[in-house]
């Protein structure tokens, strides 16, 4: 592990510690909205206006940084460690279009490591270690919860710290290539992508919006939902996103504004039997 930190400079090294230590407000900063995203713009913020010395320069890489992002928080170092290398290269010379090639690579990232590190660290390692500690405090030892402690906390935390400085340090040396080859523009591209599939999945599973509405045509049962499923499964929910999508972009309708039509609407609708 010291490997990892050795290349690196005593100021890098006091960098990527910062972004770890404040990395532990992430959760606290919550909202439904951006989800982590306020706190991931607060942790790089110090670091951010250190590298940007123009006043608009430095917000516009603070407003990226404040867009939706949601991943599991043992990995949050990982990501920033990246995208803290990203931003200090474009301070030294501008990458084509930053925007898309920061945002493309959080999407593309934060989905696969969530689901990483709720499968594992989450759902399996803490169920195992709670059931260690549990054989020995169901005996009235105190060594259970001792040793849970320390089972699951310190490869946890260890894997947190870590992450960031080898996040940083693969994005140091690599993005500066990649931009040089042309390659991150197919990074960019390629994280974009898998980021539009992960959010199409997430759709699906977490939309559960399907017609109720049935009748009979010439005799013949006709119920709408199954004719919608023939054209594509899911179909109905990806036109709700895609509508609210467009309205907060284009329309400028403010999210509060949307979940309230979103329940009335949903209210209506169901009480008439049109959706379940």
């Amino acid at each position: 592990m010291s490997s990892i930190t050795a290349k690196l400079s005593p100021e890098e090294r006091k960098d990527v510690s910062r972004i770890y230590w404040r990395g532990f407000t992430v959760m606290n900063e919550m909202t439904y909205v951006r989800m982590q995203g306020p706190g991931f713009g607060w942790t790089l913020m110090p670091l951010l206006r250190k590298i940007y010395k123009d006043d608009d320069e430095y917000y516009e890489a603070l407003a990226r940084h404040m867009q939706y992002f949601n991943t599991n928080p043992v990995f949050l170092p990982f990501i920033q460690g990246i995208v803290y290398s990203m931003e200090k290269q474009n301070a030294k010379k501008p990458i084509d279009n930053i925007e898309e090639s920061v945002q493309g690579l959080k999407v593309g990232l934060m989905g696969p490591l969530a689901g990483l590190g709720d499968s594992f660290f989450t759902g399996t390692w803490r169920v195992i270690t709670t059931g260690v500690g549990l054989g020995l405090a169901s005996k009235g030892n105190v060594l259970g919860a001792i040793l849970f402690f320390v089972l699951f906390h310190v490869p946890y935390y260890l894997v947190r710290y870590y992450s960031g400085f080898f996040g940083y340090s693969v994005g140091a040396s690599f993005i500066s290539k990649a931009q040089e080859s042309g390659l991150l523009n197919s990074i960019t591209r390629g994280c974009s992508i898998l980021g539009l599939m992960m959010i199409g999945a997430m759709t699906f599973l977490n939309v559960p919006l399907k017609f109720s509405f049935a009748t009979k045509l010439g005799g013949v049962p006709f119920k709408l939902q199954t004719l919608m499923d023939g054209i594509l499964k899911g179909l109905l929910p990806l036109l709700v996103v895609w509508l609210l999508i467009w309205l907060i972009r284009s329309k400028k309708v403010s999210v509060t504004a949307l979940l309230i039509g979103v329940i009335v609407i949903s209210a209506l609708l169901g009480g008439f039997g049109i959706i379940a």
